[in-house]
């Protein structure tokens, strides 16, 4: 038996369920993949529209890397997503039903357990030139598309590179702020980008309590590079 983690889903309404009556009954059905397409979750929802836009479903999921597909086809509206999955983790998942097919994402996924505080540092990612050295300042950051989605104990980020970063690769660090306003700045040790191969990399970037109170007093605006950080790749 795999271990498992519960998931509540934040589910936003298509344009064709939130035109319907309140009263209306919508029946949804949520299933999460493995790697090969089969399915390892399979759950049927039915729920009165209401008079919010958003319906909560709950499910509990295997750890792992897995593909969440939602669908209403009364309504002809879907979803999927791809979710990293910790163990004995309850986590909330936000997503939008599309009105048709739903848009094909690529992303690279990230996630590690966490302590509170880490919630109140404004944890980001970023990008910086992969010349840049450790303890060196950090020069012009590149953008990045990313979502992240903090829980108490967890963090989960989808993190989406662009055509020229596959071209110019560039440094992953973990962006923290300070009481005064300014950042730390860590490197994550992996590559990025990762190549899509039809499946997700998941990379796990977990922190501990006193990680983050030891850089009360190194230096800001440069590149970190603590040993003790550490990634997994699966």
């Amino acid at each position: 038996m795999l271990p498992f983690a519960h998931l509540v889903l934040h589910v936003g309404l298509c344009h064709a369920i939130a035109r319907t009556a309140p009263q209306t009954s919508v029946t949804m059905y949520v299933r999460l993949l493995d790697h090969v397409g089969d399915p390892l979750v399979k759950k049927t929802f039915t729920f009165e529209r209401g008079e919010d836009q958003h319906q909560l479903v709950e499910v509990d999921a295997p750890q792992g890397t897995l593909k969440l597909l939602l669908s209403v086809p009364k309504y002809h509206c879907a979803a999927q997503d791809y979710l990293g999955v910790l163990s004995g983790h309850a986590r909330n998942v936000n997503e939008t039903l599309s009105d048709g097919p739903p848009p094909q994402t690529t992303p690279i996924l990230m996630e590690g357990t966490a302590p509170p505080s880490f919630l109140y540092v404004q944890p980001t990612f970023t990008l910086v030139d992969k010349n840049t050295k450790c303890n060196a300042p950090i020069g012009p950051q590149m953008p990045l598309n990313i979502t992240v989605e903090n829980d108490q104990d967890a963090y989960y980020a989808w993190l989406y590179p662009d055509a020229s970063q596959y071209q110019h690769p560039v440094l992953l660090a973990l962006k923290i702020g300070t009481a005064t306003g300014e950042f730390h700045y860590i490197r994550v040790p992996m590559p990025f980008p990762v190549p899509w191969e039809g499946w997700p990399e998941n990379v796990q970037f977990s922190l501990q309590e006193y990680e983050i109170d030891n850089l009360a007093g190194k230096p800001i605006n440069t590149l970190l590079c603590p040993k003790l950080y550490k990634t997994s790749v699966g």
